[in-house]
């Protein structure tokens, strides 16, 4: 068939790049002008080229990632994989997956991408791909209701807008404990909000809920609308109470259409929408899955580790059936000890979604040339950090 894939190059890739995806996915088209804007920072691509002519591509915008208080990681987002209809099922795909963890060696710490329908072709792709789950926010929906929502009421963007730093800081302190999401700063939303993402391929409208309280503002609500649906794309109080996030929810649901929410384990919507009685899904019928590849081994390791007294002058290494690596290399260790695992454990470890201890008990991982106590000690290496999601962050 003659495929050519190599890295995005905008001189000469943009405008057929730009028309592949478009005709590939019709409700999220993008003009030239919003691919330009788009791509213009943090952006590149495989590309795949068949007889010269675009065949294929997978948008990837890079972003610095929390993955715990204190640990960030340099991931590259997939948007979308688009190949041409004739040529699907033939490799091309996989073929930029593989360009793609190449060019990224040095640049990267690990693919993402949001995904749903867990059984679909399209999700075993990702995972036939390297990619694995790391979380599993549940769709939640909200009937329409008139309810009480004291303290609330809704604002222009302009107003909205105009409060970024207290919104800023009302998350920070809001989501402090968690990680999941890109690494926020003061002007975070301002700049989602009016990305090419949701206002031009999303067609995205936005309302804003403010939550007073004695006259001061304690929380906001971000609320989307496409196609008469409604959804939560962000929520943020202060302290992170359920009681205040379920007053915001309670006034979006007085808009007059469904409201979709998600929430992961321990997150403040969780027991929010339990206040409001709503019931959750089976993960089949209503679950995103964060999929996480890890491109660089150590580079992420050395970001994510927690200084453990009882591991300073141990090397620790990891070995998977694909590849190996260090996870912890002291000068002058004295001893050596390493981590068996599989592909989507060492996906979990170092996005400190796993606990060691425990993962050892089960035997998904086991541990060669550890001493009593090397168990519970990488467990705290690898604290594990719960996550939490929020769609604006979709790219």
């Amino acid at each position: 068939m003659g495929v050519e894939i190599r890295e995005y190059d905008a001189a000469q890739d943009a405008r057929g790049v730009c028309d592949l995806l478009n005709d590939v996915f019709a409700s999220a088209r993008v003009s030239p002008e919003g691919w330009m804007r788009w791509t213009e920072r943090g952006f590149t691509a495989p590309v795949a080229r068949v007889k010269g002519k675009i065949a294929g591509a997978i948008p990837l915008f890079r972003r610095v990632y929390r993955v715990a208080p204190g640990a960030e990681v340099v991931a590259f987002v997939e948007n979308r994989v688009g190949v041409a209809e004739p040529l699907r099922d033939q490799g091309i795909g996989t073929g930029m997956q593989a360009c793609a963890k190449e060019f990224l060696r040095g640049r990267g710490d690990i693919l993402l991408v949001y995904r749903g329908a867990e059984r679909s072709k399209g999700y075993r792709f990702y995972e036939r791909n390297g990619l694995h789950d790391v979380s599993y926010p549940l769709a939640v929906t909200l009937e329409p209701a008139a309810m009480s929502a004291p303290g609330t009421r809704w604002v222009s963007e302009d107003e909205f807008l105009g409060h970024a730093k207290l919104w800023h800081e009302i998350f920070a302190a809001c989501y402090a404990r968690f990680g999941g999401y890109p690494a926020r700063h003061p002007e975070y939303l301002r700049d989602i909000l009016g990305s090419v993402t949701w206002r031009e391929a999303m067609r995205q409208e936005f309302s804003y809920g403010v939550l007073e309280e004695g006259g001061r503002p304690i929380g906001y609500l971000v609320l989307g609308s496409r196609h008469g649906v409604l959804q939560a794309m962000e929520l943020a109080v202060l302290g992170g109470s359920a009681d205040a996030a379920s007053t915001l929810l309670a006034a979006a649901r007085g808009r007059g259409a469904p409201v979709r929410c998600y929430a992961t384990r321990g997150c403040l919507l969780t027991p929010a929408l339990r206040r409001l009685g709503a019931r959750f899904p089976a993960r089949e019928t209503g679950a995103m899955m964060l999929m996480v590849h890890v491109l660089d081994i150590e580079a992420v390791a050395r970001k994510v580790w927690r200084d453990v007294p009882a591991l300073r002058d141990v090397e620790v290494r990891v070995w998977t059936p694909e590849r190996e690596g260090l996870l912890h290399a002291p000068a002058g260790a004295r001893r050596s000890v390493t981590l068996e695992l599989k592909e989507p454990t060492l996906a979990r470890l170092l996005m400190r979604r796993l606990d060691v201890a425990r993962a050892v008990s089960e035997e998904l991982i086991t541990l060669a040339g550890d001493e009593p106590g090397d168990a519970e000690a990488l467990a705290d290496a690898f604290d594990p950090c719960p996550w939490v999601y929020h769609p604006i962050d979709y790219l």
